[in-house]
């Protein structure tokens, strides 16, 4: 392979020497010495619209020399692919744009990758990240190369009508074929999120969930009885597709929270709720579609997004919202939901091994000692109040893990996910999932911990 290039260099350098060095070089940049065998389309796509205006020492009227004389170089080699890609008109009006500003030929370059065909695109079930483990990174070249057959085959044509179907089509039957261990690449990739979410040094409260490693790889399918457990939610959305009225602090009308209550027999105090403060289902709900974004303030209407449409037309859709705004929060808050979670599935009699316990527990108490013991405050006393340290440090009592984690366990109560009522109350046995609960906890650990990464 060596003295082919050798050999068709040699035959450039004889009609255009300067021409030769810049193929050598270019080629030399877009291999890293490792042979032509490494090349791939988006590989030439990348050097020519990324890399060669970026990092090579020249002036912008060089560029496109240099693109020329490597597809020159590429058509000596027999390949006609990449010689192409080298010479088009796409490529020097990419470079035209990198001459007017870096952010101009950025732009350009992402776009045309794009409509390239040979980008992997994101899907349902994985959203690439900007930092890639191993695992995602030779996922993602495989899928490149396999995109890049489909085009040369012409299975998937960049371009025409319903093409990027097709590219999902292909890149999804790539990803997730079985190897002959039985794991797909994007096996491979979630595994590889999940190790990395729960060893974050960040995030030291993990470590506890890590016999659940191979539960919240897989996560769960939304069960059977996914939609009586939204019900409630469903039904709230409902009164929003209509416009439900708002009082003049922008809570629910007492008409509909009163309608709500006697439909879903919920118990309150007052027996007549007189506002949505009364009802602490409502008050879960209310937050919830908030911060799924599925309902907006109208006047003195809350009324449903598009979103809110969206997720009002599919249970599984509105299944894996519900489940993933449980743990979209940051700091403190994230830390003792998940908590929470990870407590709750160790103890659902679908775990296995020593870390599935029984007994009478106060799962608040055992929430705070975990937290505690990952650093978020400090072990000792009995603190009922946050105050602070003689080190600065920030310490936190019983009362700030309920008051952070209410609004969840109202939720968690709400949808039927854990058997009784008063999660966070004392004294009580042992707290368990039901089967419902045990799916819609491992949905949201399942999505926060195989989302994609922003930073290593």
């Amino acid at each position: 392979m060596q003295e082919t290039v050798a050999s068709a260099l040699a035959q450039m350098a004889r009609l255009d020497p300067k021409a030769a060095r810049s193929a050598e070089s270019a080629l030399e940049t877009l291999t890293a010495g490792r042979g032509l065998e490494t090349l791939s389309q988006r590989a030439v796509q990348e050097f020519c619209w990324y890399v060669l205006p970026l990092r090579f020492p020249t002036e912008s009227a060089e560029w496109g020399f240099v693109a020329e004389s490597l597809g020159h170089l590429f058509s000596l080699l027999d390949l006609p692919r990449y010689a192409e890609i080298c010479t088009s008109g796409r490529t020097r009006d990419i470079l035209s744009a990198h001459a007017a500003g870096h952010g101009r030929g950025v732009l350009a370059y992402e776009r045309s990758m794009r409509a390239s065909g040979v980008e992997p695109p994101d899907l349902a079930e994985l959203t690439w990240g900007t930092a890639l483990g191993q695992a995602e990174i030779e996922a993602y070249q495989a899928a490149s190369a396999a995109l890049e057959l489909s085009i040369a085959a012409g299975e998937v044509r960049p371009g025409s009508r319903g093409w990027r179907s097709a590219q999902e089509r292909h890149a999804r039957a790539f990803l997730t074929r079985p190897d002959g261990q039985g794991r797909s690449r994007l096996d491979r990739i979630r595994e590889e999120r999940v190790r990395e979410w729960l060893s974050s040094p960040s995030h030291p409260h993990r470590r506890r969930l890590w016999p659940l490693l191979d539960q919240i790889t897989v996560g769960a399918e939304p069960p059977h009885d996914a939609a009586r457990a939204l019900a409630p939610v469903q039904r709230l959305l409902d009164y929003a597709d209509d416009g439900i009225g708002l009082t003049q602090i922008g809570y629910i009308s007492p008409s509909v929270v009163r309608e709500l209550c006697g439909e879903f027999a919920w118990e309150t105090t007052p027996s007549s709720p007189r506002s949505e403060t009364d009802v602490m289902q409502i008050i879960a709900l209310h937050k919830l579609l908030r911060t799924m974004r599925a309902v907006r303030r109208c006047g003195r209407r809350l009324v449903l997004t598009r979103r809110g449409r969206q997720l009002h037309e599919s249970t599984e859709a509105l299944w894996r919202a519900v489940a993933e705004s449980v743990l979209c929060t940051d700091g403190f808050e994230q830390a003792a939901t998940e908590t929470l979670l990870g407590l709750l599935l160790l103890r659902s009699p679908r775990s296995r091994g020593s870390h599935s316990r029984d007994g009478n527990v106060d799962i608040a108490e055992e929430a705070r000692l975990a937290l505690a013991d990952a650093g978020w405050e400090h072990p000792s006393g009995d603190d009922e109040t946050d105050e602070d340290s003689p080190d600065g440090s920030r310490r936190c009592g019983r009362r700030r893990v309920e008051s952070v984690l209410i609004t969840v366990t109202w939720l968690l109560e709400t949808l039927g996910c854990v058997s009784g009522h008063d999660l966070l109350g004392e004294g009580r046995t042992s707290p368990r999932l039901t089967k419902v609960g045990r799916a819609f906890a491992l949905t949201a650990i399942h999505l926060s911990a195989t989302s994609p990464r922003a930073s290593l």
